[in-house]
């Protein structure tokens, strides 16, 4: 005589059972009326834009290029026809070439081109200069691209002439202006570093 060793489903499954009590809970917990007197068609409570997604906030993207910056110094670089250069010291930032280097970013947004020469033919030196860095400038690097951080310095490093400037040992401040252009311009961020001593 063959026993069978088949059982009930239910008994057999109790996961299935534990499952479907679950999911049941869960669909019935999530039809509850909205709170009197709030309309969630009217008020979805905070808004946020595609654009609030998808780029941090000016800030935190220029303290991310300031941190990569340090780290890419913290380390010998190969700066192609400058040779390698010996890791240096990290540079702090400084308010005035900050100032100088935004403008620079925006000029050059306004201007729609990629150039260490401002609209009114200034260099970077000046630049800092009228912006109140009381120390000697040393080095600038532009850029126009989408990269963030860590992406956006080493864009820098593999170009042999920014590598050498980002590396400069005198460097000791740093002011790092972005600015976003209209959506349609051919670059999404005019990014500027300046160095000073």
């Amino acid at each position: 005589m063959m026993t069978s060793r088949r059982r009930s489903n239910t008994l057999a499954r109790p996961h299935l059972v534990t499952f479907f009590s679950i999911l049941k809970a869960a669909l019935f917990a999530g039809c509850v009326p909205p709170a009197e007197g709030v309309d969630p068609l009217r008020d979805p409570g905070e808004h946020w834009e595609i654009d609030d997604l998808e780029r941090p906030p000016r800030e935190v993207r220029i303290a991310q290029v300031v941190e990569a910056t340090n780290r890419a110094r913290a380390r010998a670089q190969d700066c192609g026809e400058h040779g390698w250069m010996e890791a240096v010291g990290a540079v702090e930032t400084d308010e005035a070439l900050a100032m100088a280097a935004t403008a620079h970013a925006h000029d050059l947004a306004t201007m729609d081109v990629l150039s260490h020469t401002g609209s009114d033919g200034s260099d970077f030196v000046e630049r800092a200069e009228r912006a109140g860095f009381g120390g000697q400038p040393v080095g600038e690097n532009i850029a126009a691209t989408f990269r963030l951080g860590e992406s956006l310095v080493r864009g820098w490093l593999d170009s042999d002439d920014h590598c050498r400037v980002l590396m400069n040992p005198r460097a000791r401040y740093l002011g790092v202006g972005l600015y976003d252009s209209a959506s349609g311009a051919p670059f999404s961020t005019y990014w500027v570093q300046v160095f000073g001593h």
